[in-house]
């Protein structure tokens, strides 16, 4: 337990000092996040915290492998967890720096955390196994453990990246997160993953008092993706240690507050029909300032419900299976209280809603500027059969199902034309109730539309772009139709 306490406090220690030394060089060389947009914060922010966190939290490591107790033994003897620990980690710190310098697109941070997972598995470090209570652990073979390892470290590195939006939240729901896996890990005797965590939990504690209330610095994709990884990490390699008490599923609790937002974030951009990858102002946060919280408010509040997980957390510490199945089946009705209060519900209906709006302007667009072209090649037509190419090539255009025009003798245009976008007797057997009919006078003569009703954008718009298309041929009639505005 020493190691871990002097471990923890030079962590904590050496973050405190190197986060004063990374902000004001942020401020010096302007590397500002700027703030606006979807972001909460006005004002520019300096960045690059996470530099100061991983440092501190890996020179205990290195110092302790210069140092001759079990501990420092047992850290160099692992080498999958160093390798693991430095390779994907250096991975999810250079994509971080690389997204907080310059910005990366989603697909990139995507890539180099699939990548940082790889290397993890490739290291030895696997999800062979889960316990679920009244169940003997399930195991995996490789084709299920691969995927498996790699969602999982995927899952939890983009949930701690996209929970970090409020001052202190991220960095307090690492320290809660954290310092349940640090005590599970404690009990179940895995002492390099203590370490992990207990570093972690130091750096990020350190850095904690400059991104609180009106933050100073922010942990930046470099830090959020860097103690993302270390958490996913710190859990697989603990599950492999201990499949009864310890397992994923416990790390699911204990992580429950940040998977839940990204999860909600998932489910509600796909029901929403949006890019899953799109960022918007919808995560748990944006929601309760929407409600009228403050900052301050919303973490303490966000905190109150991370606790409630870490507790449930901790029943897998000494807790029989039935007590256990208890502790997991209590997040289901979590799952639908939260849902509701946050109105989740009411946010993917307004989110379709919008889309389906969106949608319906975008074609009227459309055909209005199909009409509009109509309008300008009917200006140039010379005859008839020359007006009529160009209002079957609309009807075409438009989807209508068919089109016929009548003109009469009185306006020196005689003839009649028809025009159907399938064969008629393939139209006359088909149930003909949703074919709606417009009728408009033209001259002396007639037009009549038919469309399915499913096709429509909204009526009064149809209505509009029929009468648009009858007034361009009135036009025409007017001025080139007939006989004395022809031989003008």
């Amino acid at each position: 337990m020493r190691t871990y306490l002097v471990a923890f406090g030079l962590s904590l220690l050496l973050s405190f000092a190197l986060t004063r030394v990374v902000r004001d060089l942020a401020r010096r060389w302007g590397l500002h996040d700027e703030g606006g947009g979807r972001k909460i914060h006005r004002a520019p922010v300096p960045r690059l915290g996470g530099v100061a966190v991983a440092i501190a939290a890996l020179v205990p490591l290195g110092a302790l492998l210069f140092w001759d107790n079990k501990l420092s033994r047992e850290l160099a003897a692992d080498t999958g967890l160093l390798v693991g620990l430095l390779g994907g980690g250096g991975i999810m710190l250079v994509v971080g720096l690389v997204d907080d310098l310059r910005g990366a697109r989603a697909w990139v941070k995507f890539a180099g955390q699939i990548a940082a997972a790889l290397v993890v598995y490739q290291a030895g470090i696997r999800i062979e196994a889960v316990s679920v209570p009244f169940f003997h652990p399930i195991r995996f073979d490789w084709w299920l453990s691969l995927p498996a390892t790699v969602f999982w470290m995927v899952l939890v590195m983009n949930a701690i990246n996209l929970i970090d939006g409020l001052d202190g939240l991220a960095g307090g729901v690492v320290v809660l997160a954290g310092g349940t896996l640090f005590v599970m890990s404690v009990v179940e005797d895995n002492t390099l993953a203590a370490l992990l965590l207990a570093v972690a939990v130091g750096g990020t504690l350190g850095f904690l008092p400059y991104n609180v209330a009106r933050a100073s610095i922010f942990l930046g994709d470099t830090g959020s993706l860097w103690l993302g990884f270390v958490l996913a990490l710190v859990s697989v390699h603990s599950a492999q240690k201990s499949y009864a008490l310890f397992s994923i599923v416990a790390a699911l609790l204990a992580l429950g507050l940040p998977i839940f937002d990204l999860s909600m974030a998932v489910v509600r951009r796909y029901l929403s029909g949006q890019p899953i990858f799109r960022a918007d102002q919808h995560h748990v946060h944006h929601i309760l300032l929407r409600k009228g919280l403050t900052q301050s408010q919303s973490v303490v509040l966000l905190f109150g419900a991370a606790v409630v997980l870490e507790a449930l957390a901790f029943l897998f510490i000494y807790a029989d299976d039935a007590i256990s199945a208890l502790a997991v089946a209590a997040l289901f009705p979590l799952i639908f209280v939260a849902v509701r209060l946050l109105g989740y519900g009411e946010l993917i209906r307004s989110a379709r809603r919008a889309r389906v709006l969106d949608q319906i302007e975008q074609e009227a667009r459309s055909q209005r500027a199909l009409v509009a072209a109509f309008r300008r090649r009917l200006a140039a037509a010379d005859d008839p059969e020359a007006a009529w190419e160009a209002l079957a090539e609309l009807a075409g255009e438009l989807r209508y199902e068919r089109v016929s025009l009548e003109l009469s003798p009185e306006d020196g245009a005689e003839g009649r034309w028809r025009w159907s976008a399938r064969d008629e007797a393939a139209i006359a057997a088909v149930h003909h109730e949703s074919l709606i009919e417009a009728e408009r006078a033209v001259g002396g003569g007639r037009l009549v539309v038919a469309r399915w009703r499913e096709r429509a954008v909204f009526a009064p718009h149809d209505e509009a772009i029929i009468d648009a298309v009858a007034d361009g041929l009135r036009l025409w009639l007017a001025g080139k139709g007939r006989p004395d505005a022809r031989s003008a």
